[in-house]
């Protein structure tokens, strides 16, 4: 049961979710890492798996946040839809691009048009929201 009696709002959860990008930009992998609860699952479409969160976390950090990588990211409004007063899915799409992304030692460019996301959060008993489930897709043309 948790320790926080205000109830979880939209906005919460939409600034979740900027702030769980924020970590990401600035490369920061502890912080990355602590978005995730434990037992979370991360599904992305294109490697066509689902793994824990916090190993998807440390695998984002191994390719994106080399000293020389470059990142852009625009989010586009984000939906939310509360379930009950701890827990709600917050689904949006975001355009992101990386330079000088380091993959097996070989530099590369990566440019993602639209990106469907959903990352369902519930709050744990110190009231931090953390993602339970995360999943990415990019549309088929």
């Amino acid at each position: 049961m948790s320790s926080v009696t205000t109830k979880l709002t939209a906005e919460d959860v939409r600034k979740a979710v900027e702030q769980f990008w924020a970590a990401f930009l600035a490369k920061s992998e502890e912080e990355l890492n602590d978005f995730y609860a434990s037992g979370s699952t991360v599904f992305q479409v294109a490697m066509s798996r689902s793994e824990p969160g916090r190993l998807g976390a440390m695998r984002r950090s191994r390719e994106y946040f080399h000293p020389d990588t470059r990142m852009e990211l625009k989010l586009s409004p984000i939906d939310v839809v509360l379930c009950g007063s701890d827990a709600g899915v917050a689904s949006y799409t975001f355009q992101f691009q990386a330079t000088g992304r380091d993959v097996g030692g070989k530099r590369t460019a990566e440019k993602l048009e639209t990106v469907r996301a959903t990352h369902v959060m519930n709050r744990d008993a110190s009231g931090k929201l953390r993602i339970a489930h995360e999943h990415f897709s990019v549309p088929v043309s």
